[in-house]
């Protein structure tokens, strides 16, 4: 007899996040309940609650997991994971149920377009397109702006998770040395991975490529301050794509008002970002709206690693594609 698992993606919606042959897989290793865009009706829920062994959600709406005695796992397919204020994670963590994150899914994706942000952002790519279409080209090439390569630049990276590590081999062609601000790991780990343990003083001061990787926790909110994005030099190119969370935000539209530095946006703390905020009229930016992961195949990845570690799980095996919360970081999350 196979195990029920509960499929209630909403509000992802199936088609968008498997493939017909990964929905096919899902349906052939279990008892799948509900498998519809819809959220599952608290009637179809409590009729499997006894037997559920894990529940692939967009987000967790279900109350107590003690209403659910054979769970296993829940599979977020959301790119984050369920909030400490929803789920009860010291119970889930005390009865083996593991929580977790489809987010290693878009990091191919969010790699990619960030080391397209910051080509575009040295080489002025968009603004030049812009100057194009108003007969302002630069033909001439006499007049530079400012442009420069990737190649031999020093990288830092502002956060060493998943995103890190996808963008680290593209930029292996560029010969970018890394370094890397990250107080979730210990400098031995960091240089293991072949980057260079930094202070984030030094990061800021010293890199000409600056990524803002990390995930949000309760003691990272605007942690790039004021104070430290002064440090950023002229002709530094300051990319920011995995969350807002971490920028004092106003504070990074008025050091791109005064030129300090060229960025590239993707992440926004308010989204849509309003038409009239400052940030949208300055011709120092590239703007994305948080686009980097919305793109087909990363969305289609989720469906393929939730199959996967699915199928792990069911089988006694240790799941190794999504990404698993520990209790450090839910608790720094908060």
């Amino acid at each position: 007899m196979k195990d029920k698992v509960v499929l209630d993606p909403a509000f992802r919606r199936l088609e968008n996040i498997f493939t017909p042959e990964d929905l096919k897989r899902l349906y052939s290793i279990a008892d799948v309940v509900w498998g519809k865009n819809e959220p599952i009706p608290e009637e179809e829920l409590d009729a499997v609650r006894d037997e559920t062994v894990a529940i692939i959600n967009g987000y967790w709406r279900y109350g107590d997991v003690s209403k659910f005695p054979k769970l296993r796992a829940i599979m977020e397919v959301s790119g984050g994971f369920p909030s400490p204020a929803h789920l009860d994670y010291p119970a889930c963590f005390a009865r083996g149920i593991r929580v977790m994150s489809c987010a290693p899914a878009f990091g191919p994706a969010v790699a990619e377009m960030g080391l397209g942000l910051a080509i575009a952002a040295s080489r002025k790519i968009v603004w030049n397109d812009a100057n194009f279409r108003i007969g302002k080209a630069n033909w001439s090439h006499t007049e530079f702006g400012g442009t420069h390569t990737l190649y031999d630049r020093q990288v830092g990276f502002i956060g060493f998770g998943g995103l890190a590590r996808s963008l680290k081999p593209l930029l292996a062609p560029f010969r970018c040395p890394i370094q890397v601000y990250d107080p979730w790991f210990t400098d031995t780990y960091l240089q293991t991975q072949g980057v260079k343990p930094v202070d984030i003083d030094t990061l800021l001061t010293t890199s000409r490529f600056i990524f803002v990787l990390a995930v949000p926790t309760v003691s990272n909110r605007t942690f790039l301050d004021r104070e430290h994005l002064s440090k950023i030099p002229s002709d530094s190119i300051f990319v920011l794509l995995s969350r807002s969370h971490v920028v004092d935000f106003d504070a990074l539209t008025e050091m791109i008002s005064e030129g300090r530095f060229k960025a590239a946006i993707d992440v926004y703390p308010e989204e849509p970002l309003p038409l009239n905020h400052p940030i949208s009229k300055l011709p120092n930016v590239i703007l994305s709206s948080h686009r980097a992961g919305a793109i087909a195949d990363a969305l289609l990845n989720i469906g393929r690693i939730v199959v996967n570690d699915l199928e792990a799980i069911l089988n006694g095996l240790i799941p190794q594609e999504m990404q698993v919360a520990q209790s450090e970081y839910i608790n720094l999350r908060g």
